[in-house]
């Protein structure tokens, strides 16, 4: 019989920080001059459009409760749902615990194993949303992480040859007791 989970988070797109931003980092998204500065926060998702050759960090803050109903947590692995455009990749993935203590999910140089997640939006509001090929990643950890600390999901991203986007979704966590 598994472990079973006694808690779950998920936080939105607009959660991600890029570690660096302006136009020397991006450059901008969809035809917002703006977006050059930190991205494009949108409701669907949060687009990042990288310079060609540009490696770029981006964190996703995970909600960590280290107690439920007064015995300890522990982290057994996180998601991140995602999709990247125009030669962009996924190169690493990590996770933070207490600011300090990094774990990588995956080797470096390594895209993120995932699977696809279609969405098919309703007729009515189809024209306002863009084409999407979403990408969720499950990725547990090789043991039960005990929770002391908080917890961020850190993914680090390449703008490729031509440079790229990175469009993030949201990130979560699935918490057991320990």
């Amino acid at each position: 019989m598994g472990v079973k989970i006694v808690e779950s988070v998920w936080v939105p797109s607009a959660a991600v920080v890029p570690q660096e931003c302006g136009p020397g980092v991006f450059l901008p998204v969809d035809g917002a001059a703006w977006s050059e500065q930190a991205g494009y926060n949108r409701g669907f998702f949060s687009a990042f459009r990288l310079h060609p050759g540009r490696d770029v960090w981006f964190h996703f803050p995970i909600p960590t409760s280290v107690h439920h109903n007064g015995e300890p947590l522990a982290c057994t692995g996180v998601s991140l749902l995602w999709e990247t455009l125009d030669g962009a990749s996924i190169h690493w993935v990590v996770l933070q615990h207490g600011g300090m203590e990094r774990l990588p999910l995956t080797p470096p140089g390594t895209p993120p194993p995932s699977v696809p997640v279609p969405f098919d939006p309703p007729e009515q509001w189809r024209e306002y949303y863009p084409a999407t090929a979403r990408r969720l990643t499950e990725l547990p950890l090789a043991a039960p992480l005990r929770l002391r600390f908080g917890l961020q999901l850190s993914v680090g991203v390449s703008g490729g040859d031509a440079g790229g986007t990175v469009r993030f979704y949201g990130a979560g966590a699935d918490f057991v007791v320990a």
